[in-house]
């Protein structure tokens, strides 16, 4: 029985004690009606949190209303939120399911926090698990991703992992519970839907169990990885040692076998990639004093070391300049100019000439150094981009970066002084002034 089988595995793998307060994650689907419907009768103390990412229009808001109504029908308190999910993904670089993944967790955390509740409760079953272990396999996550979704992780619990698809819709008709259908859920378009709907079913055709048997192995990796990690700490502690601000790890790491994995995730935290860590295992020999960087570290390859020091952090001091007030310089010399006369200007085609829409702008301007997680707009383009990714498609040197000023109003990149302009601030049609801000590399 299935309610049985729900209260048996909460308590098998301790998700919450039977007095915790339960904030349960609905989106009007039948994973999560179900589950609502498994704690109420269950009699544990619970609340409805729900979450309208706007991506489906009339649709999304009719789920929105459908939860909010569920929650009044048995009298259960009722949280909601809208999300500018489309934005969110834009301005982060994030693809939009990831994006909306962020954006829940999140706000499940402070409704959590601010209303005194021990859990969050998500409605992933058995299915879930075997998508999101074929997902990973395909995208090569490493052993991590092949632990799948994990039944308790910091406060969010998953109390339907027991259970697939077919016995909690099964269940569902028993009970003459409505729910509402994704439509998205039926398009292809997502990678998700394509192993749910084109790579599971045939593993099922050769394994009728395949759904309980990939349960079992990822059960199986996961204690596998508890192992592997047990042996990495092992490890780390006998090879790497801290000076100041300096570690260093001892080149008999190369001793310890499997060197590639080991030294990779001694160096993972520091931003050195799976690809730069084989060329590092590959040269431990070399001569020794060769550098190699990440974006926030450098490793020096040293007599019988690997030695890994910070990088000087991009500066943090903000230069404000007050309107238009002909030549600045300080930090670096520019010379700031207001054109009233739109019709007869010529946009200046020079990278240290930026003519941007006056009105556009927020005073004082900001001059500063870029900062991990800067994004904006290139000229040009109707997405947005990582200041890094831009960094590193024009081939700028570390120097490069380093050296790269800023403008910007408040929050929003308007320029990388002398590169590229932002499209935000663009000058139009209908622009009626425009700021030209020019960097002055050679005394004029």
């Amino acid at each position: 029985m299935m309610q049985e089988r729900f209260t048996d595995y909460i308590h098998t793998h301790h998700l919450f004690e039977p007095d915790d307060k339960i904030l349960l994650g609905v989106s009007g689907g039948v994973d999560s009606v179900v589950m609502m419907h498994l704690f109420i009768q269950a009699g544990y103390q619970i609340a409805v949190a729900h979450c309208n990412y706007q991506l489906r229009g009339e649709e999304s808001d009719r789920d929105h209303l459908f939860v909010r109504d569920l929650a009044r029908k048995y009298g259960l308190p009722f949280f909601a939120k809208r999300f500018d999910t489309k934005d969110c993904a834009s301005e982060n670089g994030l693809s939009v399911q990831m994006a909306a993944r962020r954006l829940r967790y999140q706000w499940f955390e402070q409704v959590r926090t601010h209303n005194g509740f021990d859990r969050v409760a998500i409605g992933h079953n058995k299915d879930d698990l075997s998508e999101t272990f074929l997902m990973n396999l395909s995208r090569g996550t490493g052993l991590k991703g092949l632990t799948g979704i994990k039944t308790r992780h910091n406060n969010v619990v998953r109390p339907l992992l027991f259970a697939d698809r077919q016995e909690i819709l099964d269940y569902c008709r028993k009970h003459g519970l409505a729910y509402r259908e994704d439509s998205s859920n039926q398009t292809t378009h997502y990678h998700r839907n394509k192993i749910r709907h084109h790579i599971i079913p045939v593993f099922q055709q050769i394994n009728p169990r395949f759904l309980d048997t990939m349960s079992e192995n990822v059960e199986r990796f996961q204690e596998a990885y508890d192992l592997y990690r047990l042996f990495i700490e092992e490890k780390k502690q006998e090879l790497m040692h801290q000076k100041g601000s300096d570690l260093y790890i001892s080149k008999q790491v190369k001793e310890a076998g499997a060197c590639s994995t080991l030294l990779f995730e001694m160096l993972r935290e520091y931003g050195f990639t799976g690809q730069m860590v084989k060329r590092i295992a590959l040269e431990m020999e070399g001569i020794p004093g060769k550098a190699y960087y990440s974006d926030t570290h450098k490793l020096i390859r040293d007599r019988n070391w690997l030695i890994i020091t910070p990088l000087a952090s991009p500066g943090r001091e903000l230069f404000y300049l007050e309107q238009v007030q002909g030549r600045v310089d300080t930090p670096l010399p520019l010379h700031l100019k207001k054109i009233e006369d739109t019709e007869n200007y010529q946009i200046p085609r020079h990278r240290d000439v930026a003519s941007v829409d006056y009105d556009k702008v927020d005073f004082p301007l900001i001059l500063r150094k870029w900062r991990e997680g800067d994004y904006f707009r290139p000229l040009g383009l109707d997405h947005y981009k990582k200041l890094s990714d831009f960094f590193v498609d024009r081939k700028y040197s570390r120097v490069d970066k380093e050296r790269a000023w800023l403008l910007t109003s408040g929050e929003k990149i308007v320029w990388i002084v002398g590169d590229r302009l932002d499209d935000r601030f663009k000058v139009e049609n209908q622009t009626q002034r425009i700021l030209e801000i020019k960097y002055l590399r050679e005394e004029d």
